[in-house]
């Protein structure tokens, strides 16, 4: 099967659950959640055609979103260096998350195109299932002032270099950027008037993992509260402090 500019499978492939005939722009502009309920419902011809017309990012949100089966298919498929260019845009759960799930003759063959550090934490990961928060955290995420505007906040966010997997909450700091006051989630702060200032609308206290808190403890926090993102207490350090790190 050929995949052209414009990407038809089969014209218009039809399931009960999926009738498919998009362009490439299409497939950018569908949620990754979207896209992995489409290739799960996919032959496999169709299921490689479609995910090949993605890009890194997309492909490796994608795969990240697919059930177990999907991901192993798709997998199974991918040439090394495609393979480590989507894995280049996964975090570390959504890698170990991934290796779970695949054989051991393709874990040890997909292990060797990370990089040294994304090698090492997957595999303490992957080694001992008791790993701590503190293990697969990452230090990238947006603080400001409680004094700062809706406006302002919103201006700096446009002229950033900003990850858009890292905007998703904002988190409100004191002036020595220790302290954690507050989050708001950037959805919320859309819809407010430029004018009011973050402290006006920000929410407190601020939900929080243990720094060695296990995969099944950040599991239940994550299922509980539905967050994408959860800040880490550290320990050493006064109760109110908190050096803000995102569990991924």
């Amino acid at each position: 099967m050929e995949v052209c500019p414009t990407l038809s499978v089969e014209d218009a492939i039809s399931t009960d659950k999926v009738s498919l005939s998009v362009t490439r722009k299409d497939m950018v502009e569908l949620p990754s959640e979207d896209l992995a309920d489409i290739l799960e419902e996919l032959p496999g011809d169709e299921q490689q055609a479609l995910f090949s017309a993605l890009d890194s990012e997309k492909a490796a949100e994608t795969l990240a979103e697919a059930e177990p089966r999907a991901q192993r298919q798709i997998i199974a498929n991918l040439r090394k260096e495609r393979a480590r260019n989507i894995f280049s845009e996964m975090s570390i759960p959504q890698l170990a998350g991934l290796f779970t799930v695949l054989p051991h003759d393709n874990v040890t063959q997909f292990m060797q195109l990370l990089d040294k550090d994304q090698y090492e934490r997957v595999r303490s990961i992957l080694s001992e299932r008791e790993a701590t928060a503190n293990s697969i955290m990452s230090h990238e995420f947006i603080t400001v002032t409680k004094y700062i505007t809706v406006g302002e906040v919103i201006e700096k966010i446009r002229h950033s270099e900003f990850d858009p997997h890292n905007i998703s909450y904002i988190y409100v700091v004191n002036e020595d950027n220790e302290t954690l006051l507050g989050v708001i989630d950037l959805r919320e702060m859309l819809l407010a008037t430029d004018n009011k200032t973050i402290g006006d609308i920000m929410a407190s206290p601020v939900i929080t993992a243990e720094d060695d808190d296990v995969q099944d403890d950040l599991a239940e926090i994550f299922a509980k509260y539905h967050y994408e993102m959860i800040p880490l207490s550290m320990p050493g350090i006064a109760s109110s402090v908190l050096f803000i790190t995102m569990i991924l």
